[in-house]
């Protein structure tokens, strides 16, 4: 299970986002939901930490919600709000305790769910299709189980007590499609991504202590060549280093 305490100590005093060019994340949450229209939509991010994905949705007209478990990740969120000049609501509060239920158009979240093992493993999904309405999607990115790199560099970084993540627990992808599948939603799509951006992951222990390569690496502005190798084609299905899926609520 997440604890809050280290992950409030990830985002404490991190400083706001430069939001001038998108990032190599949020054109993966573009692949992955094509020619979406956001104005008017509903959208909540589960597990938000900077919330900078949601934030580029508001920009495009959504109405947002960001939900966490730390203060310190609220804080960074609407500190990012004011900076961008856009509104949403911030909850406090813990993805298996959410009340929310068939509200959203849109439900996602981002290097979440793979904090979760036993039957909270399900239960986290649950709670994503639960909050959003019929119709609607679920969009979930997770790290990849097939990828060695990220792998090894985790188990490296975990032994030398730089790994600043939480317990991570990676997906295949008959793993992720099979508990979108049982809680209701229709796997609409399921790609890889971050596939050469993986060998850096065998060097984590090196910069993980630092908060400014993090910082960085969040707000990192995509090229639309570099994204092209990384995302969405067979090699980074097989070994990239994020999977990700977008469901449809029945």
């Amino acid at each position: 299970m997440p604890n809050s305490e280290e992950w409030g100590n990830v985002w404490k005093g991190m400083k706001p986002i430069d939001f001038g060019r998108e990032p190599y994340m949020w054109r993966f949450y573009e692949m992955l939901l094509g020619d979406y229209d956001f104005r008017g939509k509903r959208v909540i991010e589960m597990g938000c930490g900077t919330g900078i994905n949601t934030i580029l949705m508001a920009k495009r007209g959504a109405r947002v919600t960001f939900m966490d478990f730390t203060r310190d990740s609220l804080d960074i969120v609407r500190r990012n709000m004011e900076r961008e000049g856009v509104d949403g609501e911030l909850v406090l509060g813990d993805i298996l305790d959410s009340d929310f239920r068939d509200e959203f158009d849109i439900v996602h979240s981002e290097g979440v769910i793979e904090h979760f093992t036993g039957p909270a493993r399900q239960r986290v999904v649950d709670m994503h299709a639960k909050a959003a309405r019929r119709g609607g999607r679920v969009l979930i990115i997770v790290p990849h189980i097939g990828s060695l790199m990220y792998r090894l560099g985790k188990f490296a970084a975990e032994k030398s007590r730089t790994w600043i993540h939480g317990r991570e627990h990676p997906y295949t992808r008959n793993e992720l499609k099979k508990r979108m599948g049982r809680t209701g939603l229709d796997v609409e799509k399921i790609a890889g991504g971050e596939l050469f951006f993986a060998f850096g992951w065998m060097f984590s222990p090196l910069w993980l202590g630092d908060g400014t390569i993090l910082e960085r690496s969040i707000r990192k502005p995509a090229n639309s060549k570099v994204f092209r190798l990384n995302y969405d084609n067979w090699a980074a299905s097989r070994w990239g280093r994020v999977l990700g899926t977008v469901g449809v609520k029945r």
